[in-house]
């Protein structure tokens, strides 16, 4: 398994082919371990080969898997939705951070909801709050529902289907939200086709395509940031390398005051909160 994975050009092979084979056998880590000198079932061995086969292709491993940790947290994951990444964590920690109360009932709302790993996080870490998730995909919003159920929430969450690239889309989400949250997609039209092969070929392009400059969503959340954040609330949202001083541009000219941005744990400016 390593080695066709390492042929394939995938790093962390030996790590990979491990969490393959955990999959396939059904066992945790430490009993594949324990059983390391034992024969390996065949249908073990033919679960393993079709499961790296389909890596060798370049298929995300947290496609394969149907799940990926973010927050320390196990999310569900398809193909329907982005795969959880560590840098939109970042988004989690500046929330924490300018909403520091955590037994206050805030009002959350999550634009562009995906597999919920912003919205259903910081209701667990807010546990009287109550959010609303708002999702283009019919596929995904059935993958956020699954978590929200999973993870003890779904009784805060109210999951709605909605594209904020149509009229009325602000219609019937019951604002203002004293937080707004969102990772929307931003990556330039043009540059789709360059990307990893796991993300170009694999990752939802709802959830990626930005427009041809990348901006184009952070153009209609600035535009509707005023009347969607309360008094004293936030706006937070991730954006691609390079981009945040043009989203921090887009926010004041629509009338909310851009803060510091924070980094993510590479160091790149990745999120940026305004108030209103």
């Amino acid at each position: 398994m390593a080695v066709a994975l390492t042929a394939a050009g995938i790093d962390n092979a030996r790590f990979e082919a491990r969490l393959l084979l955990v999959h396939a056998s059904g066992l945790t880590i430490e009993q594949l371990v324990a059983r390391g000198t034992d024969a390996v079932p065949v249908a073990v061995a033919e679960a393993a080969r079709a499961l790296t086969a389909r890596r060798v292709r370049r298929e995300p491993m947290a496609y394969i898997l149907g799940e990926r940790e973010f927050w320390g947290l196990p999310f569900k994951v398809t193909p329907a939705v982005l795969v959880p990444r560590p840098d939109s964590e970042t988004v989690i920690e500046a929330a924490l951070s300018l909403l520091p109360e955590r037994e206050r009932a805030w009002r959350i709302l999550d634009l562009g909801l995906g597999s919920g790993c912003l919205l259903l996080t910081l209701l667990r870490e807010y546990p009287m709050a109550h959010g609303v998730g708002l999702e283009a995909s019919p596929a995904a919003l059935a993958v956020a529902q699954a978590n929200a159920e999973g993870l003890g929430v779904a009784g805060r969450a109210a999951l709605r289907a909605g594209d904020w690239r149509e009229p009325g889309w602000l219609d019937g989400l019951g604002g203002p939200f004293d937080l707004v949250v969102s990772n929307p997609p931003y990556i330039e039209t043009a540059a789709l086709d360059r990307l990893m092969p796991e993300v170009q070929a694999f990752e939802p392009r709802l959830a990626l395509d930005g427009g041809s400059d990348g901006l184009a969503a952070y153009r209609t959340i600035a535009a509707a940031g005023p009347k969607l954040v309360t008094s004293g609330g936030f706006l937070v949202v991730e954006g691609g390398e390079g981009q945040i001083p043009e989203i921090s541009a887009l926010f004041s000219r629509a009338g909310l005051r851009p803060l510091a941005p924070w980094k993510d744990l590479g160091g790149i400016e990745r999120v940026v909160a305004a108030g209103n």
